[in-house]
């Protein structure tokens, strides 16, 4: 091989070429290489440190995520206890007012009722006088003399109780 042939003519060449490349791994041991490692070195922490921060803010969202939920299921939990106090509220005010008007219309019943008997027993007042007076006079016409007062009034009292009996049979 042509390319070994000439190795006498550079082994000189060789030779320095060695030492140059030792003399150049000494020096890149000393002066480059500690600060590259420490850069790495420094590198390596940051990211540690950084995926440590990362892991702890997982962490906390995790937990921010469970006591969110959590507040969360309370507030719907008092929201429905909320709804239910509501629709038992609501109940017992449509129950109250129901009684309530019940009540007012029974009083209604019984004030008109009242009212009803009052005038009923007005105009029998007033029919008693009308029959009263109407008998006496048809009673003197037909007898063509004068009553006494007691005979009036007994006929009044039978006439009167006569239409008080008709007009109940009509009721």
């Amino acid at each position: 091989m042509p390319q070994f042939e000439q190795v006498s003519v550079f082994a000189s060449l060789g030779f320095w070429s060695v030492v140059s490349f030792v003399l150049l791994l000494v020096l890149l041991a000393k002066f480059a290489f500690p600060p590259i490692l420490a850069m790495l070195e420094a590198r390596e922490k940051k990211i540690s440190g950084d995926i440590q921060s990362a892991e702890d803010l997982r962490a906390e969202a995790d937990k921010l995520k469970r006591d969110f939920e959590e507040q969360l299921k309370t507030a719907h939990e008092k929201a429905t206890t909320i709804v239910q106090l509501a629709g038992e509220e609501a109940r017992k005010i449509q129950e109250k007012t129901l009684s309530e008007t019940q009540a007012k219309c029974r009083q209604m019943q019984k004030e008109t009722e009242h009212e009803i008997q009052a005038s009923r027993n007005q105009i029998l007042s007033e029919i008693r006088g009308y029959v009263s007076a109407l008998t006496i006079t048809s009673a003197e016409k037909i007898l063509k003399r004068a009553l006494t007062e007691a005979d009036k009034q007994r006929l009044v009292d039978d006439s009167i109780d006569d239409v008080v009996k008709s007009l109940e049979k009509q009721a």
